[in-house]
This record gives C-alpha cells, structure tokens and sequence, in this order.
C-alpha cells in the first residue's frame, strides 16, 4: 500500500491486508526510536554480551570461513532475541505495533517469536518463494509477522518482494537444500504478480503468514537489516506438537483456549521484560 501523504484509516488498512495480505506502513518509527533500534541491533550482532552469543543463529553461507568480515555481516538470521533480552521484548510489545496487529488480526494477542534477517554488503542469500504457514502446526493460518526495515530496505539490496493476494490458500511446498528447508518452485507461483516491498528504514510490513514472498541477493554496498516480530491470534489452535521452549504469551486481551495436549508443549518462561 503506497502512503504519500497522510497513513490510511484503520479500516482502510485492514481492507487492504484482506484483499493483498500484505500492509506496509511508512515511518512506524520516530527518528529517534530508529535511532535506538540501530544501536540494539549493532549490539546484539556484535556479539559481547551472553544473551546474544553463537547460539540461535544462521550462519550466511556465502560468508563461512570468511575471516575478514566481522560477526555482524557472516549473520543470516539470529532468533528469539524477545526472549533472551528485555530490549527487543519491548520492540515486539510496542504500541505502535501492537495496535495495527490488534486491527489485522483481533484483539486477543499472543508473542510468538521475532528473527533478524540479516544481508550484508554484497552478499545475503537468496531465500526462494515460499509460505511462512507451513512452518508452523497451527489453524487457522493466519500468524501475522510484522518485518521492520532497520535499514532502506530497495531492490539493489535484496528487498523482500510479495504475491499480493496469495494468502488465501495454502500451497504444497517441497523441501529444499540449503538456509531456507521449504520452498515453492516456479511454476507454483505467479511470478508476473511479484510486487517489490520497498521501504524507508523505520518502515514495516505486515504480513500473513500464507502469502508467498522471496528475496534475492544483496548486490549493493548497504547493508540490509529486517527486524521480524511475530504475532499469533489467541483463537488460533495447534495442530500438532509444537516444541517452542519459550512459549506463546499473551501480550494484549485474553488467552485463547487451545486444543488440549498441544497447548503447552514448551519450558515455561520465568521472567520478562
């Protein structure tokens, strides 16, 4: 959704997302909270502290054995930093988040998890067209992810890009080789569709966990940072056993009652942010 002016109606941003899957909305964060967001980003993949050391973490192949780059950029993806540090707990519990999750997906919330997706300069991996649903044993299918550009997120640097309206359905996905273990193959996807999410830093995209999305390799000098936060519907129930070790947290309303024997399959958190 393209904002030039002035940000679209609640009603007009969950119109959008129903019929695309997709929602991007510009400059979520002030100047100064980007600020903030790239000094907490710069310090977990710096490494130094103990809640951000060499576990959790996908390395970028292209960058193994290169010595001359620092940790920061040999990074593809590091995970559950909302869990391990209360910093990134109140990044993925923000209002100005939370508030435009609650109007996609309804007011009963849950905090699944959040990833950093890292493309450093000249290098990043291709992540191949896919679904984010297939990943996750839950009905309905609908986890809702909200990734964040914490750089200018274009084309040159590897920039996610979309199937608008490929949310309603759920297609087969084969297993792949490599970084990403599931993936669509070309011909199970509209490519002439594909729409370019490009965003200033600070800006973000919502998006359905059912609608095919890829990115390509970063070509460019910058660097190219996504931070996701993602969010589950508390109606939603699991469809087998999911072992998340951090569980599923209610961060808005109320818990959903979910089908018995999968709910809790997970070490119970003891303290947060």
């Amino acid at each position: 959704m393209q904002i030039t002016n002035s940000r679209p109606t609640p009603a007009q941003e969950k119109a959008h997302f129903d019929t695309n899957g997709y929602l991007i909305v510009r400059d979520i964060l002030s100047p100064a909270q980007l600020s903030e967001l790239r000094t907490q980003i710069a310090r977990s993949l710096a490494g130094n502290e103990p809640q951000f050391g060499d576990f959790e973490i996908q390395w970028e192949p292209a960058c193994a054995g290169r010595a001359d780059l620092p940790r920061s950029q040999r990074i593809r993806v590091m995970f559950n930093l909302c869990h391990r540090d209360p910093w990134f707990w109140g990044h993925a519990t923000r209002p100005e988040l939370v508030d435009v999750v609650e109007n996609l997906i309804g007011p009963d919330l849950e905090l699944y998890t959040d990833q950093m997706f890292v493309k450093g300069p000249y290098h990043g991996s291709e992540v191949p067209y896919h679904q984010d649903s297939p990943y996750w044993p839950i009905e309905p299918e609908g986890i809702l992810s909200c990734w964040l550009a914490v750089d200018d997120a274009t084309e040159e640097n590897g920039c996610v890009r979309v199937i608008p309206g490929s949310h309603k359905q759920a297609i087969t996905h084969s297993s792949f080789s490599g970084a990403q273990s599931l993936g669509l193959h070309q011909h199970q996807v509209d490519a002439a569709k594909e729409v370019p999410m490009v965003m200033s830093a600070g800006s973000c995209m919502f998006h359905h966990s059912l609608l095919i999305h890829r990115s390509l390799p970063n070509t460019s000098p910058a660097p190219r940072r996504g931070l996701v936060s993602i969010y589950v519907a508390a109606a939603t129930r699991f469809t087998g056993p999911w072992d998340f070790r951090y569980g599923f947290k209610t961060i808005r309303g109320s818990r959903g009652h979910r089908q018995p024997g999968w709910a809790d399959h997970h070490e119970p958190v003891t303290s947060r942010a």
